[in-house]
């Protein structure tokens, strides 16, 4: 069963690492250093914890946009200070923005966020659900 002080720890833990991740970049630390503090590697531990504690898969799908909303908040805000201060982040930086465009990055994760990137989360929960099936003692 979906447990809200699970899915709570989780989201407060990605916000966290995303505003210390923020807070890094702005300090002046460099890419070199701040990628070390990933918002996204706490994601793939909640998408793994949450594939094998939830019982349902409207639970696992549930888990999976609630994860994943605080990541977007996140990286929205980060890369709106970005565009709007100017000043480079890595949030924006080459090695995740692929090239393009501020802007096109910033709607990328509003849209991704909001659509592809927890349905993403989702099929990997469900795959792992699906694999650990014989081994549960249900």
């Amino acid at each position: 069963m979906l447990q809200r002080t699970d899915v709570r720890r989780f989201i407060a833990a990605i916000f966290l690492m995303g505003l210390l991740r923020f807070v890094l970049t702005i300090a002046g630390l460099s890419d070199a250093i701040v990628k070390y503090f990933s918002m996204s590697a706490v994601l793939i531990v909640g998408t793994v914890y949450f594939a094998f504690c939830t019982e349902t898969h409207k639970e696992r799908l549930k888990a999976a946009y609630l994860l994943m909303f605080p990541y977007m908040v996140v990286e929205v805000a980060a890369l709106g200070y970005t565009w709007f201060s100017g000043r480079k982040t890595i949030f924006h930086s080459a090695d995740y923005s692929f090239g393009t465009p501020i802007a096109t990055h910033t709607l990328g994760h509003l849209v991704g966020g909001l659509t592809w990137e927890p349905l993403g989360a989702f099929i990997v929960m469900e795959i792992l659900w699906l694999i650990s099936r014989p081994f549960r003692h249900e």
